[in-house]
């Protein structure tokens, strides 16, 4: 039997979460624009880790999932017009 968990999308508090569990930190100069963009996209923590888990650098994670966010953003923008 599958038992399916409705999780929700992915929130800072989520975020911080994950970027804690990945790279041990708590900060970071791309959190004000990763926060702005989770806010603003629909994704999921699933999405979230997945990015994170492409790179062993932090900087270089963060920094796909900041275009990774923008991409989803733009992508919602469009199918609401």
């Amino acid at each position: 039997m599958d038992k399916h968990v409705y999780m929700g999308h992915c929130g800072w508090d989520a975020f911080t979460t994950l970027a804690r569990n990945y790279f041990l930190v708590d900060d970071h100069p791309l959190f004000p624009e990763i926060r702005r963009l989770i806010s603003q996209a629909e994704v999921t923590p699933a999405e979230v880790s997945e990015m994170l888990l492409r790179s062993e650098d932090a900087g270089a994670a963060l920094a796909g999932l900041a275009e990774f966010l923008e991409v989803k953003k733009k992508k919602m923008n469009q199918a609401a017009v």
